[in-house]
């Protein structure tokens, strides 16, 4: 009778620790895989955003327009200045006109 309680124990702990074993494996499974998600997610959050800045075809205008901001800022010519960041700001708030800005010039 004593051996087979004790059987009876040997089974339940080795069934256990089975199920210890199996649930181990898949939590490391899905440790790794939450970890290459979290990877991808901070990878591409945000290029949504940016695609419309970083795509466009000519923006030769608008860096010159912050190299004359620059320029304003340095000989003190403040109004100017004023005007000019008033004219980019416009530009980033308008998609439409930015989108004009920045066609590439045409050739005649």
């Amino acid at each position: 009778m004593k051996f087979h309680c004790l059987w009876h124990w040997w089974l339940i702990a080795q069934h256990c620790a089975m199920l210890v074993v199996f649930f181990s494996i898949i939590g490391l499974y899905l440790s790794v895989i939450l970890v290459i998600a979290q990877f991808v997610r901070m990878n591409t959050t945000g290029l949504v955003s940016g695609i419309m800045w970083s795509e466009l075809p000519y923006v030769n205008r608008v860096w010159r327009i912050c190299q004359d901001i620059y320029l304003c800022r340095e000989s003190c010519e403040f109004e100017l200045e004023e005007e000019l960041v008033a004219k980019i700001t416009f530009l980033y708030r308008s998609p439409e006109t930015m989108i004009k800005i920045t066609r590439p010039p045409k050739e005649d």
